[in-house]
């Protein structure tokens, strides 16, 4: 049985989420009918160490947003609304800014900083802070204004409504008190830069999808941006359990997530690609427990897969395994090579390199013995004397 209305569960993975910015929570914009809940139930998030201040934005100036210019001593300072300080104290808390279509053009201009840089004037707001709106759907408006595209981009846009279930059910016995779940900030740093790999992957195959125009959705469109939310979240639904990973569809609210960074046009297409995506895991891979033949994965396969690598490499560096994992890494670069693949791995190689992997490989070979170091300079030497990697060295780097 359904017991928080639909976007619920989505706008608390959202608020929980560690932002690419390093504040606390992806701001989020709740498109729904009047009279579903969306004030009372992010209203109810409220708690003694947990300020939620509501407000509309329709009725306040945009100097409640941006600072009051003030004159003194030969410079122009800006005085901080007095809502700011309901944040001071604890740090943390919400702010819900209500009925956003509301808001006309000079207001929503001076929301901009606020909603993305968590700033109010110069005056930055406690990194804790999540922000939220809320709307009614364009063909439920009367009077108020469109979204600007610079503000409807700052927001994970979700649809929020309440179905006669879940209404039944509450009065039958009340809502249910909501919880955040929880999210580890370092294993969402850990985790977050698999998922960069993986939308680069699929930016590389579709680069038109980077960027979409503003009237290809009503609500969300696809940017730099907003690749860079749904990086942020799509990290938080595999700590959940909830991403589309591993042969797995993804959840419900992860899906509506994703749709809600790009638009519907550009989700779909994505979660094809991660649908199609089989990667074996990198450590396994460098154990040699799995065999992997090249010629079985597809280019964005290969990317992701070297991504993966590197980063279990890195791990390795002071570990006693360093030398066998460095050999499968340079006898599968080598396959690669001969695959007529380089240009999908030359960045990782370069990475790796950047990060000390020969001199750290070659050390470690010196200190077990004058057989093991030949055998580490015959695969860097191999490698790196390879003519098409040359010449395509001689290319990018010009």
């Amino acid at each position: 049985m359904q017991q928080y209305p639909n976007g619920a569960h989505a706008l608390m993975i959202a608020l929980q989420t560690p932002g690419p910015k390093g504040q606390m929570g992806v701001p989020v914009l709740l498109w729904g009918r009047p009279g579903v809940g969306k004030s009372s139930f992010l209203e109810s998030l409220a708690r003694p160490e947990f300020p939620v201040l509501t407000l509309i934005a329709s009725i306040h100036d945009p100097t409640d947003f941006s600072g009051l210019p003030i004159h003194h001593e030969g410079k122009v300072h800006y005085a901080i609304p007095e809502w700011v300080n309901r944040f001071e104290a604890g740090g943390v808390g919400l702010l819900f800014l209500d009925e956003l279509t509301t808001a006309p053009p000079s207001v929503q201009a001076a929301l901009l900083r606020v909603v993305l840089e968590r700033k109010v004037g110069f005056h930055p707001l406690p990194p804790a802070v999540r922000i939220v709106a809320a709307a009614n759907p364009p063909d439920l408006m009367t009077g108020g204004w469109e979204l600007s595209p610079p503000l409807r981009n700052r927001f994970v846009h979700l649809q929020w409504d309440l179905i006669t279930e879940t209404y039944l059910n509450a009065l039958e016995s009340g809502f249910p008190t909501a919880e955040m779940p929880g999210i580890d900030p370092v294993a969402h740093a850990n985790l977050l830069p698999e998922w960069k790999l993986r939308i680069g992957a699929f930016l590389k195959r579709s680069p038109n999808l980077l960027h979409t125009t503003p009237d290809s959705d009503p609500y969300a469109f696809a940017s730099p941006r907003s690749w860079d939310f749904a990086a942020a979240l799509l990290t938080s639904c595999e700590l959940l359990g909830e991403a589309p990973v591993q042969g797995q569809a993804g959840s419900k609210d992860c899906l509506e997530l994703l749709k809600g960074c790009l638009g519907e046009g550009v989700a779909i297409p994505f979660l094809e690609f991660l649908k199609n995506l089989k990667l074996p895991d990198p450590d396994e891979v460098l154990d040699g427990k799995i065999r992997v033949k090249v010629s079985d994965l597809n280019d964005g396969e290969v990317y992701v897969l070297f991504g993966g690598l590197n980063r279990a490499l890195q791990r390795r560096f002071d570990q006693d395994d360093l030398i066998d994992a460095t050999l499968t890494y340079f006898d599968l670069t080598q396959d690669i090579f001969n695959d007529g693949r380089r240009d999908l791995i030359y960045v990782s190689l370069k990475q790796i390199s950047r990060e000390g992997l020969l001199m750290k490989a070659m050390a470690a070979a010196q200190r077990e013995g004058p057989n093991v170091s030949k055998r580490i300079m015959d695969a860097i030497q191999s490698l790196f004397s390879d003519e098409g990697l040359k010449e395509f060295i001689h290319v990018f780097e010009r």
